[in-house]
């Protein structure tokens, strides 16, 4: 019996090692960033810094931590404290017209993003990017920045205490490592969760083997977001709900703390997990009014809102976020817009790539196998119940996050990939069970083996090795050529999108840096001086006519005669090169 354990368990790191050495692999031919990925950096290292900002000078949130905040040091955090309250008992603990809410005014607005000034330091856009020594650790700082931002702040969290550990250095793979680990103990969960509750031993390895070699693992391990997380969460979520329903929704104190930390993950990951939550409670609710299960309910239900109200209390901003943010406000008005087919069959097209490889046909042959293999089969009884818990809060997700998402990506349906893996591997697993009570003839090994094969062909369908995983950027900011000494100024259309923020990295490896609107580039005249030996990088936004942004900057800056030495494209610019070569 131990041996067969020790079996079991062995194939199951094999499979898992091997899903994570693949995972590497594709993190080795990563070469570019999304815009949404650095950001992942510069809210989770910046100090009191949610975005970079050009020009403004003087006392900032940084300065109004230190004087009011939490300081360097949880001394410097209590002694604050006690003169924060003497500050608003001096003044009756009107918060307007303290000092402190003054101060803060003045570094808000200094802290804001404005027209460019002077030139930037490059090392302030690597200190955007990375922990510098005295920032280690310091989460306060993460959870202000994720104040001024649209999501909660664990990702965020995470992603800090990592690079804390590299003072100074930026790479992808702090962000990679993160995903792996995410993703490698949300297959340990989908696989005791199906093998406890959804099909057992060799329908759980299938759909391990199906899901982690999937495009869609892939792609969520090398996009350096809270993706691999909130599907790590979704999953303990789940998990839990099935372990609920199999203890009679009965909630114990270790359910009820489980319930719980699950519940609070999901919150604190990202503001759509709560939607799947929904489903799940209202499956929960439902079967426990049909049983009339009425202790059961009253608990759960204390169980939920007491995990919403300590969510709110740690993290209070949600409120601001979904109903005053740009991005709330925006889910809001599309949620009262009308249903469009066309925007669910976009998303459709995400889930088959991300999980049948783009064969659609995959999906629905299966669902038309197992339906008329249960006709045939004449089942009449189905476990209902579980199969509500894992279809119902997928479809309400799907549902609503289709007409509320900012822009129609395969981010949003990430932590959904498993379950479609589970739809498939274990219709056909119970399937084959079912038919193995009905004809005595069908040998076991045949019952026991079947879904495993389906996971084996689910795999070859789907593997990442035939359908190339998402947000690789061949040729992205990691291959773009910053020669030693390069001076940079990035001009951008007036009135247009700041698109800098996606050079990040590379403006981070300059000596300097403008970023200037082109009715402001009057600012740097006089202001630069060519010295030999260096790199002048112009970056021109598109929208502008490149030759003659070109000439205006050579103009402004004196350097005319300064012959190109190179031209190249970036993610949404062309880059001129400048220098005498000396």
């Amino acid at each position: 019996m131990q041996s067969d354990v020790i079996k079991k368990n062995l194939v199951l790191f094999l499979l898992i090692l091997a899903s994570v050495v693949t995972m590497i692999h594709y993190g080795s031919r990563k070469e570019g960033y999304h815009v949404d990925e650095l950001y992942s950096f510069g809210l989770a290292n910046s100090e009191y810094l949610p975005f970079m900002h050009f020009g403004v000078s003087g006392y900032d949130v940084k300065d109004w931590m230190m004087e009011y905040g939490a300081g360097e040091s949880l001394g410097d955090l209590f002694r604050n404290l006690a003169k924060d309250f003497q500050i608003l008992k001096d003044c009756d603990f009107q918060w307007r017209d303290s000092a402190i809410y003054r101060d803060y005014v003045i570094a808000q607005a200094n802290s804001s993003d404005t027209l460019t000034t002077t030139w930037v330091p490059g090392q302030d856009y690597v200190d955007y990017l990375t922990v510098s020594d005295h920032n280690t650790f310091n989460y306060a700082s993460v959870y202000y920045n994720q104040r001024g931002d649209v999501h909660p702040p664990l990702f965020y969290i995470f992603l800090h205490t990592t690079c804390s550990i590299f003072q100074g250095e930026f790479s992808m793979w702090f962000g990679i490592v993160n995903n792996i680990i995410f993703l490698t103990l949300a297959m340990l969960v989908l696989y005791r969760m199906v093998r406890r509750s959804l099909g057992g031993e060799m329908t759980a390895l299938a759909v391990v083997i199906a899901y982690g070699f999937s495009a869609g693992i892939m792609t969520t391990a090398v996009f350096l977001r809270m993706y691999a997380l909130l599907t790590l969460a979704v999953l303990l979520c789940t998990d839990a709900h099935l372990a609920l329903a199999e203890q009679d929704n009965v909630l114990d104190k270790k359910m009820v703390r489980r319930l719980m930390l699950t519940v609070l993950m999901g919150y604190m990951t990202h503001y759509y997990f709560v939607l799947f939550a929904m489903g799940l409670a209202l499956v929960t609710g439902i079967r426990m009014v049909g049983r009339k299960q009425w202790k059961s309910l009253l608990a759960y239900a204390g169980t939920i809102a007491g995990s919403a109200a300590i969510g709110l209390v740690i993290w209070p901003f949600s409120v601001k976020h979904v109903f005053g943010g740009y991005r709330g406000q925006q889910a809001l008005l599309s949620l009262t817009g009308g249903f469009s087919f066309q925007l669910v069959q976009l998303y459709g097209r995400y889930i088959f790539y991300g999980v049948f490889g783009g064969h659609a046909w995959i999906l629905f042959e299966a669902a038309a196998l197992i339906i008329l293999g249960c006709i045939l089969l004449k089942v009449r009884r189905f476990p209902l119940g579980k199969l509500a818990l894992i279809t119902v809060p997928v479809v309400l997700y799907l549902l609503v996050t289709a007409r509320i998402v900012p822009y129609l990506t395969d981010r949003y349906l990430m932590c959904l990939y498993p379950f479609f893996m589970i739809y498939v591997v274990c219709g056909f697993a119970y399937l084959g069970k079912r038919a193995a009570g009905r004809f005595d003839r069908i040998p076991r090994a045949v019952v026991t083996f079947f879904p495993l094969a389906v996971g084996l062909l689910l795999c070859l369908a789907n593997n990442a090795f035939v359908h190339t995983p998402g947000y690789l950027f061949p040729g992205g900011q990691e291959t773009i050529p910053v020669p030693d000494h390069t001076v940079c100024v990035y001009v951008l259309p007036d009135g247009d999108w700041n698109e800098s923020a996606e050079e990040t990295n590379v403006l981070a490896k300059c000596d300097r840096v403008a970023v200037c609107y082109i009715s402001n580039l009057s600012v740097l005249e006089g202001t630069y001086t060519y010295t030999p030996g260096e790199t002048v990088m112009i970056v021109v936004q598109d929208g502008l006519d490149v030759e003659e942004t070109e000439a205006a900057v050579r103009d402004v800056l004196g350097i005319q005669d300064l012959p190109e030495t190179d031209r190249g494209r970036g993610t949404a610019n062309t880059k001129i090169y400048l220098g005498s070569g000396e």
